[in-house]
């Protein structure tokens, strides 16, 4: 897969172009990709996603829209439903002021030779969100361009949607994330150095420092799933900024089932599972570790159930 993340792209062969946001690339989301990649192997040319680095609301309200997955997971997945090209730019002043028109002409035919264009039923573009998918349609239409609107998708009767995701994991509800999402809701950040209290206390973890702009889980411990090379380790993950030991920084700090291993400086990925309490402060360090060990028995517990 070729990826571009600047605003200097061509592609040189004609392409159908899956047009979105696609942040946290959810089951809704999925759909859109999977059926240009299905039409572009139908006609025999290439697959293009066209997405913005950070959510457009960001860019006039910063914070606005969490960001639910990170670039490289993104791209990872974009790559696993088989795209070709993959084209993820940011948002900026020039891109904001361009009209639905502008953006129709320039970065659809222009840039990206578009054959066939997929979106979602709800995708709007061009200056202030104004270029509807009835537009979309019309100027495809006219430019001999095909045209493909996939509907809403639902899971269990409920909306799949970006504020949905974001809604269930800010209130520690993991499975309807997972749901909505088609996998765990999970970070993948950097270890960093800790206070390595916890490996004093018989709990080693691997402490990942949660920056501004991503969506965070709701503060609090829960059942979670780590990457480590080919390997996935269960351990129980706390979410917060860990009151008890005046932590401050808000961090997810993971304590990992069955692993010995010096982890610093490495990305790891950690899949949020269930959400098992929430972060309290304690009066003293025996009493945290005490609820630590409570802790791990009831992640066990939960992993014994499946």
């Amino acid at each position: 897969m070729r990826s571009y993340n600047t605003n200097d792209f061509y592609a040189d062969s004609p392409t159908v172009v899956a047009l979105g946001c696609f942040d946290g690339v959810h089951k809704g989301h999925r759909e859109v990709v999977s059926e240009a990649v299905r039409i572009a192997k139908e006609k025999n040319i290439k697959s293009a996603v066209f997405t913005f680095s950070d959510s457009p609301r960001n860019f006039f309200s910063p914070g606005a829209s969490p960001t639910i997955t990170e670039p490289e997971e993104k791209k990872r997945l974009m790559r696993s439903l088989g795209v070709d090209i993959y084209i993820s730019v940011p948002f900026d002043e020039r891109m904001c002021q361009l009209s639905a028109e502008d953006f129709f002409y320039e970065i659809i035919i222009k840039r990206l030779s578009a054959s066939h264009v997929v979106c979602g039923f709800n995708y709007s573009f061009g200056k202030n969100g104004r270029g509807s998918t009835d537009l979309l349609s019309e100027l495809c239409r006219k430019n001999l361009i095909g045209f493909t609107s996939l509907e809403q998708v639902n899971v269990d009767g409920e909306a799949v949607s970006a504020s949905a995701i974001r809604r269930a994991v800010s209130e520690g509800d993991m499975e309807s994330a997972m749901r909505y999402l088609g996998r765990p809701f999970s970070i993948s950040v950097k270890v960093t150095d800790g206070q390595k209290l916890a490996r004093r206390l018989g709990f080693p973890t691997i402490n990942q420092t949660l920056e501004l702009g991503r969506l965070v889980p709701r503060h609090g411990v829960y059942l979670t799933r780590s990457s480590v090379g080919r390997r996935k380790y269960y351990g129980i993950t706390n979410v917060g900024t860990r009151p008890t030991v005046g932590g401050g920084l808000l961090c997810a700090e993971t304590h990992l089932f069955s692993f010995s291993g010096d982890l610093y400086g490495k990305r790891v990925k950690v899949e949020f599972l269930r959400f098992i309490r929430d972060e309290v402060p304690f009066s003293s360090v025996d009493d945290l570790a005490k609820q630590v060990a409570e802790d791990i028995n009831n992640a066990k517990k939960f992993i014994k159930k499946g």
